[in-house]
């Protein structure tokens, strides 16, 4: 069974690259849905606990999951914690994904932050075939 692994925050264009995962994946391949919580800092976690950003990312994740499984494809959640890019670019390895799926940049304050050069990093330094999302 093969993996393509969909980096998503719930942002335009991680739906986006979500519809494109569903329309791309083939009978036996599982959507492997991953959010990374980052490393860094950002006024839109300034004022949760470390529980409460997980289970928004987790809310995000479930979500996505929920339209996966409504188009009867298979999916999993992970939440990971770190270097946006780095979990992303390990975790495909770690799972022997056939494809990275991402958007080209987010919409929050986390994507503004962090997408376009986390897809930049990642198209830079998979192993894995990556697809960025305009």
């Amino acid at each position: 069974m093969g993996m393509i692994l969909l980096a998503y925050d719930g942002s335009d264009l991680s739906r986006k690259a979500l519809e494109k995962a569903i329309s791309m994946s083939g009978e036996d391949e599982k959507i492997v849905v991953l959010y990374v919580i980052p490393e860094a800092i950002i006024d839109e976690f300034k004022e949760m606990t470390p529980e409460t950003t997980k289970a928004k990312a987790w809310d995000i994740v479930n979500q996505a999951i929920e339209i996966i499984n409504a188009r009867e494809k298979q999916a999993i959640g992970v939440v990971r914690e770190g270097d946006i890019a780095d979990e992303i670019i390990h975790y495909a390895d770690e799972l022997d994904c056939s494809l990275i799926l991402i958007g080209s940049r987010g919409v929050s304050k986390i994507g503004r932050f962090s997408l376009g050069s986390v897809a930049e990093k990642v198209a830079k330094n998979a192993e894995t075939a990556v697809l960025i999302i305009k």
